[in-house]
């Protein structure tokens, strides 16, 4: 694929909890306050997971998203935010997935994670990140944010486009 001398590249890191940390928070089986219950048949996990939001988005919003692989490396164009509230991604039936967020604004550099099935992403409210892409086969998400109803999602075109490879992340 052609690449204008404007379009800038990075490449995808594994995400953990702490490298994303600043940005939002990573959820997964045997993080949190870890237990056993009903007679050692079932491990609980209770995520640290905070779901905040802004009191003019009073209502909660669980969306689907089934989405087709992308074949890589991806071309982002345009980005999203969510000014009020935080957002959960939560996989189900996906292997890798794609995070890319642009933690100090669309004009400086992203940072991109490649997350795995059992990774549940919560995005900070005001973050700005790429809609989901799914790497390996097609995946279906849980979404839950906060609504207000206007104003819940910024969209932006990015000045240049920037190429986010994922490698063998």
């Amino acid at each position: 694929m052609p690449q204008s001398s404007d379009t800038s590249q990075i490449i995808a890191q594994p995400l953990t909890p702490e490298a994303f940390a600043r940005f939002g928070h990573v959820a997964r089986p045997g993080l949190g306050n870890v237990k056993l219950i009903r007679d050692g048949h079932v491990r609980l996990s209770k995520s640290t997971t905070t779901f905040v939001h802004a009191a003019k988005a009073p209502e909660p919003a669980l969306d689907f998203y089934e989405v087709q692989p992308e074949p890589g490396p991806l071309r982002a164009r345009v980005i999203e935010r969510h000014p009020f509230s935080a957002q959960l991604f939560c996989p189900m039936g996906a292997a890798r997935w794609l995070v890319a967020i642009w933690p100090e604004g669309p004009e400086r550099a992203p940072l991109a994670f490649v997350a795995g099935p059992e990774d549940v992403v919560t995005y900070a409210p005001g973050l700005w990140h790429h809609g989901i892409v799914a790497l390996d086969r097609p995946a279906c998400f849980s979404s839950l944010m906060w609504k207000a109803g206007v104003g819940d999602t910024e969209f932006r075109d990015l000045a240049a486009p920037v190429m986010i490879d994922w490698g063998a992340a």
